[in-house]
């Protein structure tokens, strides 16, 4: 595993995440973005004249969202693709780290609700995607876009970051995304546990 390039680990995980249940991906998802919503939830500016929803009511929205209550989805895309765009909009890096861990948030709720969300009157009619389309699955592309977001760094395609490494530090994406690798497979193990210790219908 020690010389497995970025790509091919994304697809080391694709493949192992495929084979869990769709609620599984998603729990397991979570768990990987969750220690970033701190970030996003300490954004208290308001962002538009009129919100739905306020940023940190967002944030504690999603975490209600992934413990299977119900709350309004759309508010909460919303407000979380308005962060995320504001946000990629400054010069501050750290900025761009919120950005993304907000838009990582979002794209997590639309598997979640399994369909498209209501997003900010910015990106109306904008098809671009919230997070990098460029790993094996709606999974991985949030994985990839965490890679770069856990090491605290703003995202570069892995062919950019390895033919132009001073704008950004592959082995350090690298190590969070076999921390990641680490974090599904012991997932992965405890819940194959979980259903050979479950009774028999």
């Amino acid at each position: 595993m020690t010389g497995t390039t970025y790509d091919e680990l994304l697809v080391i995980i694709d493949e192992f995440t495929e084979r869990l249940a769709p609620q599984a991906r998603l729990t397991c998802l979570y768990g990987l973005m969750a220690p970033l919503l701190d970030r996003v939830e300490r954004e208290v500016e308001e962002l538009s004249d009129d919100p739905v929803l306020s940023t940190p009511d967002a944030v504690r929205d999603l975490r209600k969202a992934a413990a299977g209550e119900p709350v309004d989805v759309d508010a909460v895309h919303e407000q979380l693709t308005e962060v995320g765009l504001c946000c990629s909009e400054d010069h501050d890096p750290e900025r761009h780290i919120v950005s993304q861990s907000a838009y990582a948030a979002a794209a997590w709720l639309q598997l979640l609700a399994g369909r498209k969300l209501r997003t900010t009157a910015y990106l109306e009619g904008d098809d671009e995607d919230l997070v990098p389309p460029f790993a094996p699955s709606a999974f991985t592309r949030i994985v990839d876009l965490l890679a770069w977001t856990r090491s605290d760094q703003i995202y570069l395609h892995w062919d950019d970051a390895i033919a132009h490494p001073e704008d950004g530090d592959l082995p350090a994406a690298i190590r969070e995304l076999r921390a990641m690798h680490v974090e599904i497979s012991g997932f992965g193990r405890e819940q194959y546990s979980c259903d050979l210790s479950s009774p028999a219908e």
